[in-house]
């Protein structure tokens, strides 16, 4: 075994959890990083982790060791448990908590609740919701389409308010997403709710139906 292998394999080893990802656990830099991490975060459980995008020789190392070709990696008890897709197939599946029990038996695991479901309501109804201040009003659509309209209360959902949203935010805090027609604001919605978030809004026809229905000094484009 050479150095970096050696290198590697005592990586792996120093921790009963350990992620090869892109970026870190506070800023990931590929969804799929972000979805591991979010998942292991959920359970409220340690882990080690390395930045491969921080090493070229580490990245294609890493690759070799596990004979895997993508990223993120996670290793439990220093054997490869899989990518992206296992994780969140063994975490839906509750084969992931069997596993996380097992390497972490003297450290109390937090079962996450299961994923809420995406209500679709109205532009009239989420209208009264940020009249009552009774929500988190998140817009995901780009800056230029805010230059063009936007409703006050809506904060643009960029990836510093994501990442904010997701590591510090009450997940019994209600949560209504908007776009321009109510698309990608749906997609927005599923995803936080796949996170743990229990009470998630999206806002159907987006800011489009809003200005034809509720108001209409809000620009159309």
């Amino acid at each position: 075994m050479n150095a970096l292998h050696e290198r590697i394999k005592n990586m792996v080893q120093s921790e009963p959890l350990f992620l090869f990802m892109k970026g870190n656990p506070t800023f990931p830099r590929c969804g799929f990083s972000n979805q591991v991490v979010q998942i292991l975060k959920s359970y409220k459980v340690p882990f080690g982790h390395f930045d491969i995008l921080s090493d070229e020789d580490m990245r294609q190392g890493v690759k070799e060791f596990g004979d895997w070709p993508t990223f993120p990696q996670l290793y439990i008890l220093g054997d490869l448990y899989g990518g992206c897709d296992i994780v969140r197939e063994a975490y839906q599946s509750g084969e992931l908590l069997e596993a996380l029990q097992e390497a972490l038996p003297n450290h109390p695991i937090e079962i996450p609740k299961p994923p809420g479901k995406v209500q679709h309501i109205g532009p009239a109804q989420a209208k009264i919701m940020l009249e009552e201040n009774q929500a988190l009003f998140l817009d995901v659509r780009t800056p230029e389409e805010r230059a063009c309209a936007s409703i006050p209360g809506f904060e643009l959902l960029d990836q510093k308010m994501a990442q904010s949203v997701l590591d510090h935010g009450d997940k019994d805090k209600p949560i209504v997403f908007l776009c321009h027609y109510g698309g990608r604001s749906a997609q927005a919605a599923d995803y936080f709710a796949q996170q743990g978030f229990q009470k998630v809004f999206n806002v159907a026809g987006g800011i489009d139906e809003w200005s034809k229905s509720v108001d209409s000094s809000i620009p159309r484009y």
